[in-house]
């Protein structure tokens, strides 16, 4: 008797502890076609839990971030915000890194009314606001930074560029963007080539855009495909510049790539060069702690991508703080942040702005000796 009543009250202080938790859902890619840009995603969103729960949590209360690894898998994620809402019972999530995994779950966060900050840099997972009220960004989108690549170019004196996208939701999203921004910036596209997600050799599309008389090439894709061409893309021989996609800003192309990405161009946050920043810049010191922090949590520096799963997580907990628990609140606190110093970017969200992110956050990279660096002119 007396150990069935230990047993009884331990499960009750147990239930009573768990019902003390704030729970952020994540569906982070730690497997899968994009894991090297999900698991960074994951390290990064823990840090910033842990970080809040070592100051005292919210309002008293710790935070449990419960990351379902959606296996870069559209189905498997559609699966696992069904689990973190119905059995985790989440206030909030993270979303994933692909595009087309957040696309496939915006209308069931949408139903739930849980808000959502997607590590998604594809503009449409937010679009129309008025039909997801409920759905967020976190990273730099396409828009944002393909402004600043379209401004490096015009500097550049580059009138015509060849695309080469990928058939998956980030490479069509990102061209379809890029040539409707294009024609605004004096920048004509006179050849569009798509290669497929699982693809090992664009060679036959590079072979056409070396034929054209486009200036420039611009990669639009996530995954080994960006390493691939520019490996293609230096066996042709082709001289005009290469433009990659800001999902190039990762050690696992620089790796794949090897020697060819030296001299590549790409629109990225400021992670990767913040020593070169001037002290006036706002980003500097956040960036530096994070890179300090982050380099004594896991013993190597942050990649791009582990910066946008941190600024999810203090954006939604930031909100949860002011708002406490409610969805519809959060929802409108995430609505209401303004000028938010971030790692990934400054931020200001409205009820008509749910990308957040603001065109001053990007800088143009280049990649010399192997290693990541601000592009000059």
């Amino acid at each position: 008797m007396k150990r069935f009543a230990a047993v009884v009250l331990a499960m009750l202080a147990f239930t009573g502890a768990s019902a003390q938790e704030i729970r952020i859902g994540g569906l982070l890619e730690t497997s899968g076609f994009i894991a090297s840009l999900g698991q960074p995603g994951v390290d990064g969103a823990t840090l910033a839990v842990d970080q809040v729960n070592a100051a005292g949590g919210i309002n008293g209360r710790k935070v449990a971030f419960v990351n379902v690894n959606s296996e870069s898998d559209n189905t498997k994620t559609v699966s696992g915000v069904k689990r973190l809402i119905e059995q985790d019972e989440v206030v909030a999530i993270i979303g994933p890194m692909s595009s087309g995994s957040a696309f496939a779950i915006v209308d069931s966060v949408e139903r739930a009314k849980i808000p959502m900050v997607a590590n998604s840099a594809t503009r449409g997972v937010v679009l129309p606001v008025d039909r997801k009220k409920y759905s967020f960004l976190s990273p730099l989108t396409d828009v944002v930074v393909q402004t600043a690549m379209l401004k490096d170019m015009q500097a550049r004196g580059i009138a015509k560029i060849a695309i080469l996208s990928s058939d998956v939701a980030f490479g069509t999203g990102g061209r379809d963007a890029l040539v409707a921004a294009a024609p605004g910036y004096g920048v004509q596209v006179v050849l569009q080539e798509t290669f497929g997600n699982a693809d090992t050799d664009m060679t036959p599309q590079l072979t056409k855009i070396r034929g054209s008389d486009a200036q420039a090439t611009v990669v639009w894709a996530t995954g080994a495909g960006l390493a691939i061409s520019t490996k293609n893309h230096r066996s042709l021989g082709i001289a005009t510049p290469l433009y990659m996609a800001h999902s190039a800003n990762d050690f696992n192309y620089l790796r794949l790539a090897g020697d060819s990405a030296n001299g590549i161009l790409l629109p990225s946050s400021k992670l990767y060069v913040t020593d070169s920043l001037p002290a006036s810049d706002p980003q500097k010191a956040v960036v530096s702690k994070f890179v300090a922090d982050f380099e004594k949590k896991y013993g190597k520096p942050p990649a791009t991508f582990a910066g946008n799963g941190y600024d999810a997580a203090m954006i939604l907990m930031g909100a949860i703080r002011k708002a406490g628990t409610d969805p519809v609140a959060i929802r409108d606190a995430i609505e209401a942040t303004r000028d938010y110093v971030g790692v990934t970017a400054l931020y200001s969200y409205s009820a008509a702005d749910h990308f957040g992110t603001k065109p001053e956050s990007v800088v143009m990279l280049t990649v010399r000796d192997g290693k990541f660096a601000l592009a000059s002119r």
